[in-house]
């Protein structure tokens, strides 16, 4: 009995941990709406991946953050990455159709129609992501944007500061520390949005109320790659992620770091109220804190309820004694 009784808690162990806590590698959301909720990740094995409700999910090719593209059978370019990290197209291969018709002179026709996938879609003014975490680690990378192809990777840098890589080895290192928007109240949230303007070829960090000094790109970096965020080696919380196709004016900004509160927001590419995500590993969704913080304690609401019965009667019996106890004294 008693090893019956073992192997039966090992099961019922492992069972909720395989359906909780290592969760299958395409449960995730298609199309959900997150607002309110939050992420908590594993810095060893957790995984989390955004891209956008219209596309496929990432899971779903066998190319990593591949996105299938339309090409019909008669002309098929290839892509090639560059040292620079630019992204060059080869001419395709076109099939030419040839027919030699009864009279006349030979005419060969030739079919050539691409449809060129979304990951290498034009290129946009620039790029604007911002979300809120909660860590306790002094370095180590937040995620990858577009992670396949001309990604941008943000990392906790020195102390107080962040670094932001792209074209694979260029790095860029951003510490907010000027003052920009002083009535902000700070809470339990860390709120960031970087900038990347490719008109002007600058950069700027934003964290709370603070900014760092906009910088000049030493090489040019221009975003036009796959919609997808890849939260990997991150251990925290995460919450309302954001991104846009453009640079964010600084009152845009300003309403997102003021949650809403001067004016409305949600990013045109990743939307956290419209959203696609993965997960795989040590992963948790679960409502935000300040939701968890509004719930009500039906415990101690039960609790105080009850004694919210008895204090009547302790009243009533108290003046009772003492109505009786005046009675005898007249």
């Amino acid at each position: 009995m008693k090893l019956l009784f073992f192997l039966m808690v090992t099961l019922m162990t492992f069972t909720e941990r395989s359906l909780h806590a290592w969760p299958d590698p395409t449960r995730g959301g298609s199309g959900v709406n997150l607002s309110g909720k939050m992420f908590t990740l594993s810095g060893y094995y957790g995984r989390l991946v955004f891209y956008s409700p219209y596309q496929l999910s990432p899971w779903a090719t066998t190319t990593s953050y591949q996105t299938r593209g339309y090409t019909d059978s008669a002309s098929t370019p290839s892509y090639t990455q560059t040292n620079t990290g630019a992204t060059e197209m080869s001419t395709p291969n076109t099939k030419i159709n040839t027919h030699r018709p009864t009279t006349g002179p030979y005419q060969p026709t030739t079919s050539s129609t691409t449809r060129y996938p979304w990951s290498t879609a034009p290129s946009t003014r620039g790029v604007s992501v911002c979300l809120r975490y909660i860590t306790d680690s002094q370095s180590g990378s937040i995620f990858t944007l577009s992670p396949s192809s001309q990604y941008l990777r943000l990392e906790i840098g020195r102390p107080q500061s962040y670094a932001l890589t792209f074209n694979n080895y260029n790095r860029v290192y951003l510490q907010p520390y000027l003052k920009l928007w002083p009535g902000l109240t700070p809470n339990m949230w860390t709120s960031i949005c970087f900038t990347v303007d490719n008109t002007k070829g600058v950069v700027q960090m934003f964290r709370d109320s603070d900014m760092s000094s906009r910088k000049l790109l030493n090489n040019q970096y221009v975003w036009s790659g796959e919609r997808v965020m890849d939260f990997s080696n991150f251990e925290g919380q995460i919450t309302d992620v954001q991104v846009w196709d453009y640079p964010l004016r600084y009152q845009e900004v300003f309403y997102y770091m003021s949650s809403g509160g001067y004016g409305s927001y949600q990013g045109s590419v990743l939307s956290w109220s419209y959203i696609s995500y993965s997960q795989t590993g040590r992963t948790l969704l679960e409502d935000g804190y300040e939701l968890q913080m509004r719930k009500p304690n039906r415990k101690w609401e039960r609790r105080n309820h009850l004694k919210g019965e008895f204090k009547p009667r302790k009243v009533l019996l108290f003046e009772e004694r003492k109505r009786e106890q005046w009675k005898k004294e007249m």
